[in-house]
């Protein structure tokens, strides 16, 4: 029997509403930095024509710009993305965050004990291991700064 995610269902994050966050973003930093097109494009990797793009909304972002945008501008680049995902995770309760993180040591060491693990043992854990990875990440953004 496969144990249900204890992230439960999640709110839908838009594609609309990725693009909205990415394009208000880009035009933020380049107003604030005084920027042309040019030298957002430059940043991302692409043409200037392509930055106004992504900024409007009218363009999807490939991964290779949106990693360039990221490692340029860091947080006030993916600041609103971030929330906007954070906001479509639900919060899980400590105890089950314990719970599942506990459940999932329980079977890597009874994998462990003839001294090796192998992708058998971690196939059959992986919904174990899965929930607990949500768990940890859910109990790790707790420490993220919150936005005023």
């Amino acid at each position: 029997m496969s144990v249900p995610s204890i992230a439960g269902k999640r709110k839908a994050v838009t594609a609309s509403a990725v693009l909205e966050a990415l394009g208000e973003a880009i035009s933020q930093i380049k107003a604030e930095d005084r920027l042309r097109w040019s030298d957002v494009g430059e940043v991302l990797g692409t043409g200037d024509d392509q930055a106004a793009k992504y900024a409007d909304g009218s363009a999807t972002m490939n991964v290779v710009a949106f990693a360039k945008g990221r490692a340029a501008w860091n947080g006030r680049f993916t600041g609103r993305l971030d929330k906007l995902i954070e906001q479509a995770v639900p919060g899980i309760d400590a105890h089950k965050a314990q719970s599942c993180i506990l459940k999932a040591a329980l079977a890597l060491a009874v994998a462990l004990e003839d001294g090796e693990l192998d992708l058998a043992e971690v196939r059959a854990n992986r919904s174990t291991l899965e929930n607990a990875r949500d768990a940890i990440d859910a109990q790790l953004a707790r420490l993220a700064p919150k936005a005023a």
